[in-house]
C-alpha cells in the first residue's frame, strides 16, 4: 500500500485493516486495539459447507471476489487517499471495499478549517 504513497508512508487505518484481513479477525491485534479509542466489532462468517460437485452451495452463482466484501466505516471522516489506497489493497489480495464515511478530506479542506479568513 505504501505504493499509493510514492513508498514513503502508508495510513495506520489502512494498515490495520490488511492486518485484520490477515488475521481473519482481531486475533493477535489486542495491543493495537487498546491504544485505539472506543469499541470494535467484528463478524466474521463462517464459510458454507461444500455442496455437490466441490463448490459452495450458497456462493456458487456468485464470483469469486464477490464473496469477499469487506465494509470500511470511517467515524469522523477519512481522506481521498486512504480510499485509494484500500482500492490498491482490494485489487491486489481480492477484496472489494465499500467504504462509508462521515466526510471525505483533502489537504486544502484541512487548511482550509485551520487557517483564519478575515471578514
Amino acid at each position: 500500500m505504501a505504493y499509493v504513497f510514492s513508498g514513503a508512508y502508508t495510513p495506520l487505518s489502512c494498515k490495520y485493516i490488511e492486518q485484520i484481513l490477515a488475521r481473519e479477525g482481531f486475533t493477535g491485534l489486542d495491543d493495537v486495539g487498546r491504544v485505539l479509542p472506543g469499541d470494535f466489532f467484528s463478524e466474521i462468517r463462517p464459510k458454507s459447507q461444500k455442496g455437490r460437485g466441490g463448490q459452495s452451495s450458497q456462493t456458487s452463482h456468485l464470483e469469486p471476489s464477490a464473496s469477499r466484501v469487506v465494509l470500511v466505516y470511517f467515524l469522523g471522516g477519512c481522506t481521498y487517499t486512504e480510499i485509494t489506497a484500500l482500492r490498491f489493497l482490494g485489487q491486489q489480495k481480492g477484496y472489494k471495499f465499500i467504504i462509508a464515511t462521515t466526510a471525505i478530506t483533502n489537504g486544502v479542506k484541512l487548511l482550509q478549517q485551520v487557517i483564519e479568513t478575515p471578514s
